[in-house]
């Protein structure tokens, strides 16, 4: 109890399902947030301006590329569509500007106010002949860089491409991005905001829809361990709580069952074992207490009922044993008219002096790959219910017939039969229909639930056919050994 009650101490201090969402939700959302204030506080003139120069050396190269007679007409296009100045000079010919285009959205076109001849060729020099120079200037500063004037005007990027005796000059004016960063950081601030409540609203609603299925199959399985197996869990609204909801379900349905069985078991073994020992504490107290009562007679009585104490708890036993997996077949070749003909002999003298007529019809011997043991504890308990459940003719018939590839034995008595409601249950441990279970018709109860594990180990078909008043025939197959099969 102390245990169980420190458990439900630490359970509680978990975080709640609640508080757990706002934490998975606000983290993203806080990365998310901080990812576009850093772009729109240290990257986005970076990026800008790396933007701006791409688009720089993708025209150039075009302008380069382009023939003479297309580079007027290339330059004009390129220039207005991407808002350059561009000038072209051939510096095969003295540096002779060939074509030129001013951008009157750039009103700080250094190509034009600025670039002359002398410092085309300087350009041209600091390409390499055959390479790429790029300058930023801020705006109000000389092309050699020195200040003239603190200027907000912006910065001017200058690109120049040489290329066979070519020279492309390029210029772009990027705006302050002030502007831009304030509409931004308000942006930012309104999905901020948006964002917040956002999750404030997520973490409040969902975690009802959630954990409300959860809650009632908590509650539920509170019933269940208190021993209520009417508790019914609701499936809920995703596949995750209905797979859980089915599973708990079916547990509660296999608990019901094994409560139901535990309290058969325990009521019918009491009664099976009671009637055993009070005949044996009776009998034995005459004989010691009343002369003349220590005879034969008396210890037989004391005898059978001990065998049947020993009969009960083998069966118990052994059902226990194929429950757990412990019980192993070994098939091997037999012969099964020879095992039935020594079960049924056997039997015959056992219950022959109370009346009992057990035949056995087989057809021709046949042998079976199966455990020869298994097989015929499986044959003594078909006889012993057979027995058990016969008419008042006391008869019994074994009946073996050989098909294709498989060996069926028969038990039919001569009995009452048994009920079609109660045909599925028949193969339960411990089960015996009501109208039965009575210290004339004797068992353990558990003998067809051994049959049918020991059958199902060998991966022997088996079942029943009864009809009420006609009594009833239970019925396996064997395969037929190897030998057997070509005969």
């Amino acid at each position: 109890m102390k245990t169980h009650n420190n458990e439900k101490g630490s359970d509680r201090r978990l975080p709640t399902l609640r508080r757990r969402l706002i934490v998975y939700l606000a983290i993203p959302a806080a990365i998310i947030l901080a990812a576009i204030w850093l772009t729109e506080t240290f990257f986005l003139g970076t990026l800008h301006r790396a933007v701006k120069e791409g688009e720089m050396r993708k025209v150039a190269a075009q302008i380069a590329a382009a023939d003479a007679g297309s580079l007027d007409g290339a330059v004009e296009r390129l220039g207005m569509k991407y808002n350059l100045c561009v000038s072209v000079y051939d510096m095969n010919k003295g540096g002779r500007e060939t074509a030129s285009w001013h951008s009157t959205v750039n009103p700080f076109c250094f190509i034009h106010g600025f670039v002359s001849d002398s410092l085309a060729f300087d350009m041209y020099d600091k390409t390499g002949s055959e390479g790429e120079f790029t300058n930023t200037v801020k705006i109000g500063q000389s092309f050699g860089g020195k200040d003239e004037e603190e200027s907000d005007a912006g910065e001017s990027i200058l690109m120049a491409k040489a290329s066979g005796g070519t020279l492309v000059v390029l210029n772009a004016h990027l705006s302050p991005l002030s502007t831009t960063v304030t509409t931004l950081r308000i942006m930012t601030a309104v999905i901020s905001a948006v964002i917040v409540v956002g999750v404030a609203l997520i973490a409040y609603f969902l975690p009802k829809k959630v954990s409300g299925p959860l809650v009632k199959m908590r509650e539920g399985a509170g019933r269940l361990a208190s021993g209520d197996y009417d508790v019914r869990f609701v499936r809920g609204n995703t596949r995750e709580t209905a797979e859980l909801a089915d599973a708990l379900n079916i547990a509660t349905h296999e608990l019901s069952e094994t409560d139901r069985i535990r309290r058969d078991l325990i009521a019918n073994v009491s009664h099976d074992l009671r009637t055993p020992l009070t005949l044996i504490s009776g009998y034995a107290e005459v004989m010691r207490d009343i002369p003349g009562e220590m005879n034969s007679e008396n210890m037989d009585i004391i005898v059978d009922e001990t065998k049947m104490l020993t009969h009960l708890v083998n069966d118990m036993l052994d059902a226990s044993k194929l429950t757990e997996g412990a019980v192993k077949i070994e098939p091997a070749p037999f012969s099964l008219t020879e095992a039935l003909s020594e079960t049924v002999s056997r039997y015959s003298k056992l219950k022959g002096a109370e009346g009992f007529d057990i035949a056995l019809v087989a057809d021709r011997d046949a042998t079976v790959a199966a455990d020869r043991t298994r097989i015929l504890q499986v044959l003594y308990n078909l006889l012993n219910n057979a027995v058990n459940y016969t008419g008042d003719d006391k008869k019994v018939t074994v009946r073996q017939t050989v098909n294709d590839s498989a060996c069926r034995v028969e038990i039919t008595d001569t009995g009452d039969g048994i009920p079609e409601e109660d045909l599925p249950l028949i193969w339960d441990r411990y089960f015996k229909s009501r109208e039965f279970h009575k210290r004339t018709k004797e068992g353990t109860g558990l003998g067809l639930s051994i049959v049918k594990n020991l059958l199902m180990l060998h991966g022997a078909p088996f079942g029943v056919i009864s009809e009420k008043g006609k009594g009833s025939t239970f019925w396996f197959e064997l395969p037929l050994a190897e030998s057997e099969e070509t005969l």
